[in-house]
């Protein structure tokens, strides 16, 4: 049988090619998983997917802004001599089909939408030298034109072969962690999201679709056994439904049907929109499903914010939402997305307000980025206030002053926020081994490590806010440019001398832990591999921090 080499990023198990590994498995195909995290892995798979021979390659484009590294993968390999199939799948590629089959000769096509389906069928007919433009689901080249074929059926997610394991999980203190999604799609329509864009063009099927609970039970038992995996990392788009009343039911059958099994102990890491936060739904969650961590999708406290981003929530659920994780002692953290095309001074300083309400969860902030195929990039399109192509869009911001608070905050903020080993990660990942080692070890764990992690946060986090604030500040009352150039460098210091100090304090507290308790904290692997917004996407423009609300990889 034909062998396929698939390619992509795998900061974590990267499901949507283990997903298709497995599909392939089903047919009798052998698979290669090529990690692509860096621009340094770059000539080491161009090679392994040489030494394979594969009669076909797919790369997956999960991230708009590294599309370059993976392209030229494929010119890599042509300029190499290979000679078989090249296809792309993805949020990125299956919006921009047309354009990267008319620019990169090099691909042969495009996988849109789910592609388990897609690359079984596309794989035997390359094998068989069948006509491939009867396979839906793909973009190709007829002559000059690109063929799009119809919609692929969604795959029907009773009977997905579940996806390939290989490889040793990650750990935590000796504990195994691993990704699984209860469900595929989003019911939502955020403007800025591409995963909501791309379950659109799903339709008319269905958009947003759940697993059965006892499917979910068994796979995670499977992943116990089979792996030592006890941290469940659910990268579902939308883990929780809509309505309370549902997620109480849904997520009680879970903890019965694990509790049925006799899964022992265990711990989830979700995610959820501040609409989804219900003191019941989360005592269930924290108490049943013994959740150590939730990232909550606050994005903008600012009601022009959320207009803007169409988020269906307000002002008072964010807060409702962080004083309710304060209560029942959740770690949480988030991202606020404070610049975006229409923000306003004052929807900056509202936001820059809620940093301060809620100092002792991580977080961190950006800009809104434009993703192909969203509404927003259409809407700036069409209000010509575009620049660039389609492989990185940029814009400038509502008005002079917002634009300048902008470009200074990212000179200021940059290596905080969005540098290698930036810090604003590393305290999540601090805080998740805290976590860790609090469900797991509890007559190791000392109280004393949960108030260090909250205030290395709060300090963090305050300090940011009086660094955003300052800048704010001298853009509203017009200072001069010197006044800027004083500023700006002094900010930026004093940040640096912070981050050094908490990233010692930060590093002395694993050094605490791991006495204590043994085995390695997740932080020693350089990045927090359970952050699923800003490690996992990391979708960043040269200057800001691009976001995909859990975004596949």
């Amino acid at each position: 049988m034909p062998h396929v080499a698939l390619v992509g990023p795998e900061f974590e198990e990267n499901l949507s090619l283990r997903y298709i590994a497995s599909s392939l498995a089903a047919d009798g195909h052998t698979t290669d998983l090529v990690a692509f995290n860096s621009e340094a892995d770059f000539a080491e798979v161009v090679d392994q997917v040489l030494a394979a021979a594969p009669a076909v390659v797919g790369i997956s484009l999960a991230f708009q802004w590294r599309a370059r590294d993976f392209l030229s993968v494929a010119m890599a390999l042509r300029e190499r001599g290979f000679t078989g199939h090249i296809t792309l799948g993805g949020h990125f590629a299956t919006f921009e089909a047309p354009a990267i089959l008319a620019d990169f000769p090099e691909v042969d096509s495009v996988c849109r939408q789910e592609a388990e389906d897609t690359m079984r069928a596309l794989v035997a007919g390359v094998v068989s030298g069948a006509p491939l433009d009867e396979i839906p689901g793909l973009a190709l080249r007829r002559g000059d034109q690109i063929l799009l074929t119809p919609h692929p059926e969604l795959p029907n997610l009773a009977t997905l072969p579940r996806p390939d394991r290989r490889g040793e999980p990650a750990t935590c203190f000796g504990h195994g962690i691993a990704p699984l999604v209860s469900s595929r799609g989003c019911y939502a329509n955020c403007s800025f999201c591409c995963i909501a864009a791309w379950h659109e063009q799903s339709l008319p099927g269905k958009r947003y679709r759940l697993r059965e609970v006892d499917d979910v039970a068994d796979e995670m038992v499977a992943m116990k056994r089979d792996r030592n995996v006890d941290i469940f990392v659910f990268h579902d788009d939308n883990f929780f439904v809509p309505g309370h009343r549902h997620n109480k039911e849904r997520f009680s059958a879970l903890a019965d049907a694990l509790e049925a099994r006799g899964i022992g102990r265990y711990a989830t890491v979700v995610k959820a929109r501040p609409t989804d936060v219900d003191r019941e739904v989360f005592t269930i969650l924290k108490e049943r499903l013994h959740c150590i961590r939730v990232y909550i999708g606050i994005e903008t406290d600012a009601d022009q914010g959320l207009r803007t981003l169409r988020r269906w929530s307000k002002s008072r659920q964010n807060h409702t939402a962080i004083d309710l994780m304060r209560e029942l002692d959740l770690y949480t953290c988030f991202n606020m997305l404070v610049f975006d095309p229409d923000t306003t001074v004052e929807s900056l300083e509202t936001n820059i307000a809620f940093l301060r309400y809620a100092p002792e969860f991580p977080s961190n902030f950006g800009r809104v980025e434009l993703y192909a195929g969203t509404p927003l990039l259409a809407r700036m399109q069409a209000e010509k206030r575009c620049r660039g192509d389609y492989m990185q869009w940029d814009y400038s911001l509502g008005s002079a002053d917002v634009e300048r608070i902008f470009t200074l905050s990212m000179e200021a903020f940059h290596e905080r926020n969005f540098g290698d080993g930036a810090l604003a990660n590393r305290i999540m990942g601090t805080r998740f081994d805290v976590e860790v080692v609090r469900h797991f070890h509890p007559r190791e764990f000392r109280a004393e490590w949960l108030a260090h992690g909250k205030e290395l946060s709060r300090r963090l986090t305050l300090s940011g806010a009086d660094g955003l604030s300052e800048i704010v500040d001298l853009v509203k009352r017009n200072g001069s440019f010197e006044e800027e150039r004083a500023l700006v460098p002094e900010i930026a210091a004093r940040m640096r001398a912070v981050e050094v100090a908490i990233g010692e304090e930060a590093r002395a507290l694993a050094r605490d832990i791991m006495t204590s308790v043994g085995g390695t904290p997740l932080t020693d692997l350089g990045v927090d591999r359970v952050m699923t917004p800003l490690q996992r996407a990391k979708d960043l423009a040269p200057h800001a921090l691009s976001h995909i609300e859990g975004a596949a990889e």
